[in-house]
């Protein structure tokens, strides 16, 4: 089940991370047209889709793996805050930086999504804590 979860998430952080630097003044335009300044959405244009392909790496390495899950649910977290504002009407403007399919889903569906990841990256360190502590045979 642990390889199952770190599979998924390298998956999705692959796949949105290299998405958003493969079509980077896409994804940079719509994080500038976000509800905050945009001298932060210079940064967060750069820094998102390289710490989500960074993220796959560590969850890769068995040796970082809880380095990546821990920032996997730090950025998760994140982006459901985000989402779930957005769905609830917070923001008067709500363009998507997502990547590929992910963009297509409605508000509801990517909370949802996000939520379903973010409650298996918390499985997989609960997996992964529990597997150290448990006595060497």
């Amino acid at each position: 089940m642990l390889l199952t979860i770190i599979s998924v998430l390298v998956l999705v952080w692959v796949y949105t991370g290299i998405g958003k630097l493969t079509d980077f003044n896409s994804f940079r335009g719509a994080i500038l047209n976000q509800p905050f300044p945009n001298d932060i959405g210079e940064y967060v244009s750069i820094l998102i889709p390289i710490i989500e392909v960074v993220l796959a790496i560590l969850l890769i390495n068995t040796r970082t793996r809880v380095i990546g899950l821990v920032g996997s649910i730090a950025l998760l977290s994140a982006f459901s805050t985000y989402v779930g504002l957005v769905w609830v009407g917070s923001f008067e403007r709500v363009p998507c930086g997502c990547a590929g399919i992910i963009e297509q889903l409605g508000w509801k569906a990517h909370f949802i999504l996000n939520l379903s990841l973010l409650i298996l990256a918390m499985i997989g360190i609960l997996m992964m804590t529990r597997t150290a502590m448990s006595p060497k045979q």
